[in-house]
């Protein structure tokens, strides 16, 4: 069973594993890092299956459930707890929370499929009852209306216990309330014109012997006023007993048909704008401006298959900023994360608009060169080694601070068959760079 899963965890680590699994599994999975994102997606686009890590900074799991839990057309998205901890204390208080189930980490890939694919499984069920309900009330509701508009009644005459069953469209023809005396079909004949009252009790004893009957006569309201009707009825059977019943239908005939047409329209602005908004945010790295580590290798991994499929070049580069680690030492972190977004602004000035460069994750960065074969990609890996040594980032009350950058270059071989390949190639042409001096780049 397919399922739309959300999965919230703030290690990154956790989010791509599980990703990884599920995907492989055919899922469709968003993965986010913290609670109220989330929280602003679900409400967006409704998933099958949340999957919910409990130890979480800000918004912890248990308050990220219990604000689902509140909201009623959220309240019944099952939520899957994923935790380090394996004490009893976190399992009961997740199905308290409302969790339907628990997993505890490391994961072991066989039990996280069958769970998640038992919960969907479920809820899929659940959700195809609700539909079912909902469908059958909105057809009780829309023949409702449609015997309105039709002036059309219905009557029911059980033949062995005489009990007569009308309509509410009857009793608004006949100009009665429905709370009022129509206790078997004797009471009805009441209500047809003296005139009419004998051809229509003859046509009835002649549906009881089997036959059907389609006439016109006549009924008088309670005010006096005479209408014309058009009735019809037969007798069928039910159950294995063929217990016999006769059915048939009033409708009023005296004034002109109508023709009705009903329909809806929802303004839906406001949540277009918010899931571009949350594409965005999901797709870009929230320091830097650039493209996230996922919205990187989906680019990447689109465009080996285009190549693979209509032949062309590609490369990538790998990034990663020297000695970052005494940056954020000496100076802070703010001077750090300055220094990151200094980088890509650099890289943005030299690179094309079809090349993307994109956050992996702390210093690490990685670029992909569209149409471009393993020269021109060494050119402009060197290219960004000397604009970036020439960068600067200013200091309060000192010089400003120059940084550096190694860089592995990796193109597309013949024998590769995934974008991992080239990844990892680039990736061990970076490790060269650093461990030959730095500020250079390697093919």
């Amino acid at each position: 069973m397919i399922g739309n899963i959300l999965i919230v965890d703030d290690e990154p680590a956790v989010l791509k594993l599980l990703k990884d699994i599920l995907s492989a599994d055919g899922h469709v999975v968003r993965p986010f890092n913290n609670g109220e994102l989330a929280l602003r997606s679900v409400t967006v686009e409704v998933p099958d299956l949340i999957m919910l890590d409990i130890r979480m900074p800000g918004m912890n799991g248990f308050e990220v459930c219990r604000r689902l839990k509140e909201d009623e057309q959220l309240k019944e998205i099952p939520v899957i707890f994923i935790s380090a901890a394996s004490d009893m204390e976190d399992k009961v208080r997740a199905f308290q929370e409302g969790g339907v189930d628990y997993i505890t980490k490391p994961f072991q890939k066989e039990e996280v499929i069958a769970r998640v694919k038992t919960h969907i499984a479920l809820s899929h069920s659940i959700q195809r009852m609700k539909k079912i309900a909902e469908t059958l009330r909105i057809s009780e509701e829309s023949l409702k209306m449609a015997l309105s508009i039709a002036h059309l009644g219905h009557w029911e005459l059980d033949t062995k216990s005489g009990q007569f069953i009308c309509s509410e469209e009857m009793y608004r023809i006949l100009g009665l309330e429905p709370e009022g005396s129509m206790a078997n079909h004797d009471a009805f004949l009441q209500t047809v014109h003296p005139d009419d009252r004998e051809r229509v009790a003859n046509h009835l004893s002649g549906v009881v012997a089997g036959n059907s009957v389609d006439i016109e006569y006549r009924i008088i309201l309670p005010g006096g006023e005479v209408r014309v009707v058009h009735g019809k009825g037969e007798v069928f059977s039910l159950g294995t007993g063929r217990q016999t019943k006769i059915m048939g239908t009033i409708q009023d005939v005296h004034e002109p048909d109508q023709t009705k047409m009903l329909g809806i329209i929802q303004d839906i602005t406001e949540q277009k704008v918010l899931l571009k908004k949350l594409e965005e945010q999901a797709n870009t790295d929230f320091l830097t401006g650039c493209a996230s580590r996922r919205n990187f290798l989906e680019h990447a991994g689109e465009e080996f298959l285009r190549i693979r499929r209509y032949g062309g070049e590609m490369s990538i580069l790998m990034l990663d900023l020297d000695h970052f680690k005494n940056v954020n030492d000496s100076y802070g972190h703010q001077v750090g994360d300055t220094t990151l977004k200094k980088l890509v602004q650099v890289c943005q000035g030299l690179l094309r608009d079809v090349d993307v460069i994109g956050r992996l994750g702390g210093e690490e960065f990685a670029i992909m060169l569209p149409e471009t074969g393993s020269e021109r990609a060494f050119e402009v890996a060197e290219r960004l080694c000397q604009a970036v040594a020439v960068a600067e980032v200013p200091l309060e009350d000192a010089s400003p601070l120059h940084f550096t950058t190694s860089i592995g270059v990796a193109s597309l071989a013949e024998e590769d068959t995934r974008i991992d390949a080239i990844l990892n190639r680039a990736d061990r042409a970076l490790y060269k760079a650093k461990n030959t001096g730095r500020n250079r780049a390697c093919v």
